[in-house]
């Protein structure tokens, strides 16, 4: 029973691990009522920085709703080709005036809600900067292995051909207590609109193929929180939403 039990600690660590593989940093902002403009602006001012420029990164100004107990109204989500990209901008970053004056832009509009950090375990259909409008599926995985065998056979079935948009699994590596519970992993669904979202939507879950995915859906994972996300800018500095792949 010992040797079982390290056995179970020392593959939960392993599964843990930061190894070196794109990263993607969230950090989710409650921003008041009026003042989306000034926090808009704010992150703005930074990227146009030469040190805001100086990363090999993708950010992503993102409004969040239909969010459940998370209050955040808005989420900052940057790409990172590693971590050591994303640790050496940061030394740079920690302390300096572009710190001090994206502070004093959000001012007293906005707090910080939560962060995370993740990392893509796979995606599907075509990786695109033209779909602003996502469905983010956050879940606590009981079988980690069988949501990604689940999701392959799903997406290369003749059932969804001809699905519109992409989808990414995301492993949560770090910042897995949420407001809404303990969260494994994210399913991330992006489409170009929400119109292009409810046709898909109405024709796959008609699917032979949609009925065998719930089967693994309730088998393997549940859902702790289920929201949208639209995407309000994306800042590209020498790096891609396809690089993240």
């Amino acid at each position: 029973m010992k040797y079982r039990t390290l056995g179970a600690l020392a593959a939960l660590f392993l599964s843990a691990q930061l190894n070196a593989a794109p990263i993607v940093a969230v950090t989710e902002w409650k921003v008041e009522a009026g003042k989306a403009a000034d926090f808009a602006k704010a992150i703005d001012g930074l990227q146009n920085t030469d040190l805001g420029q100086d990363r090999k990164a993708q950010l992503q100004l993102q409004a969040s709703s239909f969010n459940g107990v998370n209050p955040a109204t808005h989420r900052i989500t940057i790409l990172y080709p590693s971590l050591a990209e994303m640790e050496a901008w940061n030394q740079k970053f920690n302390g300096s005036k572009e710190q001090a004056a994206v502070m004093v832009g959000i001012g007293e509009s906005a707090q910080v809600v939560s962060q995370y950090m993740g990392s893509p375990m796979q995606s599907w259909g075509t990786v695109s900067n033209e779909d602003v409008v996502w469905d983010v599926i956050r879940i606590t995985a009981s079988d980690p292995r069988a949501v990604l065998a689940g999701l392959n056979a799903l997406m290369n079935s003749s059932d969804t051909k001809a699905f519109p948009g992409q989808i990414w699994l995301v492993q949560i590596l770090r910042g897995q207590a949420s407001a809404a519970g303990r969260v494994t992993h994210e399913i991330a669904v992006g489409y170009e609109s929400m119109a292009e979202m409810e046709a898909w939507s109405d024709k796959m879950q008609t699917t032979k193929a949609w009925q065998t995915w719930l089967g693994v859906a309730g088998n393997s994972f549940t859902i702790a929180n289920r929201y949208n996300v639209n995407w309000l800018k994306a800042y590209e500095h020498g790096y891609t939403l396809e690089d993240f792949e």
